[in-house]
């Protein structure tokens, strides 16, 4: 998932204003509330991220909808996003503060694909294996890919750990390959 740069000086400080308040599960819980309603009321969204309309007029619609259903840290952020002209990258700048706060846990999150489903046990054992390895606590989605023949691979962060059929028929063709020559 690739963030756009401009959300993240919002992200931070809004975390940092969040943090000092012990209040940043909270501020997450609301982003997310705001960024699921907005994917909902597609006209709105598409109100909010119009160059055309005023930047006054999203903030009038925004304080209408928001003030006292989220918190004064929350509306103050989205209302300075919409004074500048950056609700674009408002679900961006919820994806970042994920990431800040994830970082400052010492949390890191991934995607793990099979090519079936797996079980509970399996995805335990998945999660202890890439926890140990990126000695960080790992929290992964797991999906189902038919492209992987057998096996599976994990991305988490930078990190791949690929232990498809695929992979281990290219290792042991290049294996065989060596063993010719």
């Amino acid at each position: 998932m690739s963030i756009n740069q401009v959300a993240f000086p919002y992200a931070r400080a809004l975390f940092e204003i969040a943090k000092s308040n012990n209040s940043t599960e909270k501020v997450f819980a609301e982003l997310r509330e705001v960024a699921t309603a907005l994917v909902k009321e597609n006209s709105t969204a598409q109100f909010l991220n119009s160059p055309v309309a005023a930047a006054d007029a999203k903030k009038l619609v925004l304080k209408k909808a928001l003030e006292g259903k989220v918190s004064v840290e929350v509306l103050s952020s989205i209302l300075l996003m919409a004074d500048k002209g950056r609700l674009a990258f408002f679900s961006d700048m919820v994806s970042a503060f994920e990431l800040i706060i994830d970082e400052s846990n010492g949390v890191s999150r991934g995607t793990v694909r099979s090519a079936t489903a797996l079980d509970a046990d399996a995805r335990k054992k998945i999660e202890e294996t890439v926890t140990k390895a990126t000695k960080k606590k790992v929290i992964l989605s797991f999906k189902e890919d038919p492209k992987i023949l057998g096996g599976m691979i994990a991305q988490v962060g930078g990190l791949t750990f690929d232990d498809s059929l695929d992979s281990h028929l290219i290792r042991m063709n290049e294996e065989l390959k060596r063993r010719a020559n």
